[in-house]
């Protein structure tokens, strides 16, 4: 019986240590970065997916736009545009037509509290490849930035950009 016990002990504890180093690993693949800035009326929230990313990869890029109060409350006028940039790469606009090469307008965010709206992009390193002596990358920034701003709130998250092996 304590034979039986023992290797039912050793098993779970196996069984543990897979599951710890597969929730870990996933952390390490898709690492997600945020972050976010708030005042009375609205919250802007700006997330990156991967922060690391390849000079031949793109990131995902997603900005969530929270209105806090009711549309006839807020206690001065809001111009809605929001502005977006990036360091180190272009950012490709998925949800919204551009206004100008780096703003576009939100206005199409309900009046209601609690309304969200979300705007998604992909990040682009820019990159200059030659084919010459088996191929190199030159002309790139290492580390580059993406910004959102909006209504007097900015967030900004650096990205790690590598050599592709």
């Amino acid at each position: 019986m304590l034979a039986i016990n023992n290797i039912l002990r050793k098993n779970i504890l196996y069984f543990l240590i897979g599951l710890f180093s597969i929730s870990c690993s996933n952390d390490i693949l898709e690492p997600e970065k945020k972050d976010t800035a708030k005042n009375d009326n609205f919250e802007l929230t700006l997330k990156i997916n991967p922060d690391i990313v390849y000079l031949n990869s793109v990131s995902k890029v997603t900005v969530y736009l929270d209105r806090r109060v009711h549309k006839d409350s807020l206690s001065s006028a809001v111009t809605m545009l929001m502005k977006m940039d990036a360091v180190g790469g272009t950012l490709d606009m998925h949800s919204y037509g551009v206004v100008s090469s780096s703003s576009f307008s939100v206005s199409s965010i309900s009046d209601e509290p609690k309304s969200r709206l979300e705007v998604l992009a992909s990040f682009v390193p820019t990159s200059t490849y030659s084919t010459s002596s088996g191929g190199y990358y030159y002309n790139y920034k290492e580390n580059g930035l993406i910004t959102a701003s909006f209504d007097g709130l900015n967030v900004s998250l650096p990205i790690k950009l590598v050599v592709p092996r």
